[in-house]
C-alpha cells in the first residue's frame, strides 16, 4: 500500500477530520512510518496459534475505584531520558527527536 497524502486525505475525510496541507505534509510520513511497523507484525509465524474465542464482558470488569496512585518523582526515577517532568521518548514514530 503507498502511503500519500493523496491516501492520508482519504482516511482524513472518512474519519470527518479537517487537515491542513502543512498538518498532511507533517502526518504523511508519520502515518507511513506506522503502517511499516504494523506490517511487521504480518511476518510473525502464528502458526498453532490459536484465536481468543472468549471475550470479556463489561459486567464482569472490576469496579473503577480511584486509588492512591505513584507521584511524578517516584515515576521519573526509572525513565532514562525526562524534559521538564515528564518522560521523554525516543523511537522512529518521533522523527523530530534526537537523542541527547
Amino acid at each position: 500500500m503507498k502511503i500519500n497524502t493523496t491516501f492520508l486525505k482519504h482516511i482524513a475525510k472518512l474519519s470527518r477530520i479537517k487537515l491542513s496541507k502543512k498538518e498532511l505534509e507533517k502526518f504523511t510520513p508519520q502515518m507511513k512510518t506506522i503502517l511499516e511497523s504494523v506490517d511487521v507484525l504480518q511476518e510473525v509465524d502464528t502458526t498453532g496459534i490459536k484465536p481468543m474465542k472468549k471475550r470479556l464482558p463489561f459486567s464482569q470488569l472490576r469496579e473503577d475505584i480511584a486509588k492512591e496512585s505513584l507521584t511524578q518523582e517516584k515515576v521519573l526515577t526509572n525513565a532514562n531520558h525526562t524534559e521538564m517532568g515528564l518522560v521523554k521518548v525516543y523511537g522512529k514514530i518521533f522523527d523530530g527527536i534526537e537523542k541527547s
